[in-house]
């Protein structure tokens, strides 16, 4: 069961201090004299109305990237608790695991392991710009070895959980843009979107982020942003299962 605190999102108190965490990271970063990524999209594929075409095929990948999501997470989850036990010698295996996971990405597609290695933006920009140079073969092996690398990432490794989600739902509905009446800016704008509720519980700020990334070429697919936002959030709550009470053993 699903608690009005679960599905709110994190305190307003944590995300105050997160983000006075980041501000203080990205500021020392800064004097460092390294670059900051920025999540900034080049123009996207053309616009594009959404007809029925668009949501007949979008709210099941908006569904599934829901169920994907949930599990990368639920991944990350079990690998936090399979770590709290000879911890050095399981977090080697997990970094062991993640770089496996990477190297057949690079061996399978011939792209660049940094795709699925780095936490999203400029593979998320380059799918943008360029998404019919990505054959669906690469994109399902982005999905598959950056999903597993990132759940295990989450529990036992450096990695954080909103913009490789966000690559990974951005990388799942393009992969579906060849089906019949399946546009790619719409699957594009859906991905981002559906994505980011599931991983964040907040299907709104969800649809606000995908029409940020999507500039004015959002305007003509509010509906299917805002609808694949609230399927994806809903599924991921009807996936996830609650955590046991503190002191019981997980089934």
């Amino acid at each position: 069961m699903t608690t009005p605190a679960d599905a709110a999102g994190p305190p307003a108190g944590r995300s105050l201090r997160q983000t006075v965490l980041d501000r203080g990271y990205l500021r020392l970063l800064s004097l460092t004299g390294l670059g900051i990524g920025a999540l900034a999209l080049p123009p996207v594929p053309p616009p594009a109305v959404p007809d029925a075409g668009d949501f007949l095929w979008g709210l099941p990948v908006a569904a599934l990237i829901g169920v994907l999501i949930t599990l990368g997470r639920a991944l990350g989850r079990r690998t936090v608790s399979w770590t709290r036990r000879r911890t050095a010698v399981r977090t080697v295996l997990c970094a062991v695991f993640v770089g496996v996971c990477l190297s057949a990405y690079a061996l399978v597609t011939g792209r660049s392991a940094a795709e699925a290695a780095l936490s999203g933006q400029a593979t998320l920009a380059d799918l943008a710009a360029r998404p019919h140079a990505w054959p669906v073969g690469a994109l399902v092996a982005l999905v598959v070895c950056k999903g597993l690398a990132w759940g295990v990432a989450l529990g036992a490794l450096r990695g954080g959980p909103v913009f490789p989600a966000v690559l990974l739902g951005t990388a799942t509905a393009p992969a579906r843009a060849g089906l019949p009446g399946f546009g790619t800016a719409p699957a594009l704008a859906l991905g981002i979107a559906a994505a980011g509720a599931a991983v964040t519980g907040l299907p709104l700020a969800s649809a606000v982020l995908a029409v940020l990334l999507t500039g004015k070429d959002a305007h003509g697919q509010m509906p299917l942003i805002v609808t694949a936002s609230v399927v994806s959030f809903l599924v991921a709550q009807l996936v996830r299962r609650p955590a046991p009470p503190p002191g019981e053993a997980a089934p």
